[in-house]
């Protein structure tokens, strides 16, 4: 619950929260009207019980910043790699007959720390037999900057845990620069690839293209994939109707579960397309992906314009 809320400026808030057990303080940056930044010193359960009420608060629609690998890759590039852990927990979502079907892992964890993590990335990476089965989801680095230090694990749902430095403004620029960064990326998915028509003077003409995931690992039974894929619960969040349209293709009319948008699919063995509409959320494609290389296939390739 929500005992008291305080402004200390315009745009940051702190809030008081409170359980059966215990309580503390969250610090809400708003200064961005759509990106959100919620900071807390409380112990990682209530700060992470909080967060996920605020997320599944029906038409809340808030969402999480969902990094694709790619993406977390890129922020190890920000400073010295410290640890790195991998995951893919194809059990959390599908069932053990659709897996021993269709996957070779069941699930896959390597959880490394110490300087050497960018080298044990780098090798599995670079071998053949196992780099398509590689999501990495969390990595831990050291940034310096002008003398001053932070140390930062950042995982590929958006939550930044700070592990000690010299300058809490370090801290804030790192945050800023990954979020920056994924507005970007953002932006030019909404900006080419939101189904809709352009009005000229003559009539009107379409405008916006699927967002499209190429699959490595191709479903060799679709229907079954979809039924575990839109049913209304997380990860994906996802919800509609499915038609047969080929041999093993489907098409999807369905809605973000999440923001009640609405959405189709076209989806076949080797891939997914995503068609978003009006004032859609793109956020609804990078949750769709990331969880793919999370649950389904680490390999999934996500194909936009200007990315």
């Amino acid at each position: 619950s929500f005992e008291e809320i305080f402004e200390i400026e315009d745009g940051l808030w702190m809030v008081e929260i409170e359980d059966s057990e215990e309580s503390g303080y969250l610090f809400c940056d708003l200064h961005d009207d759509r990106f959100w930044i919620l900071y807390s010193l409380t112990k990682s359960k209530l700060f992470n019980d909080t967060v996920d009420s605020l997320l599944k608060t029906e038409g809340g629609g808030l969402d999480r910043l969902w990094l694709p690998t790619g993406q977390v890759e890129q922020i190890g590039e920000m400073g010295e790699y410290e640890g790195v852990k991998i995951s893919f927990g194809a059990n959390e979502v599908f069932p053990e007959e659709f897996i021993e079907d269709q996957m070779d892992f069941t699930d896959l964890n390597i959880d490394g720390s110490g300087h050497s993590s960018r080298h044990l990335y780098d090798i599995l990476k670079n071998t053949e037999d196992i780099n398509d089965f590689l999501a990495l989801s969390r990595v831990q680095i050291r940034r310096e900057v002008d003398g001053e230090f932070v140390r930062e694990s950042i995982t590929n749902d958006g939550s930044f845990t700070t592990r000690g430095g010299s300058d809490i403004a370090l801290h804030v620029s790192t945050v800023e620069s990954i979020k920056n960064r994924y507005e970007r990326l953002l932006r030019s998915l909404e900006q080419n690839h939101i189904i809709g028509a352009e009005e000229k003077e003559h009539g009107a003409r379409s405008r916006g293209s699927p967002v499209v995931i190429k699959f490595c690992n191709q479903i060799a039974d679709v229907e079954r994939f979809l039924s575990y894929v839109v049913n209304a619960q997380d990860p994906f969040r996802l919800w509609g109707h499915t038609r047969e349209v080929g041999e093993n293709a489907y098409h999807v009319d369905g809605v973000d579960a999440h923001n009640g948008d609405k959405i189709a699919m076209e989806v076949s063995s080797k891939w997914l397309r995503l068609y978003l509409y009006g004032d859609a959320c793109g956020n609804t494609a990078l949750r769709l992906f990331t969880n793919l290389q999370q649950y389904y296939d680490p390999a999934a390739e996500l194909v936009i314009e200007d990315a």
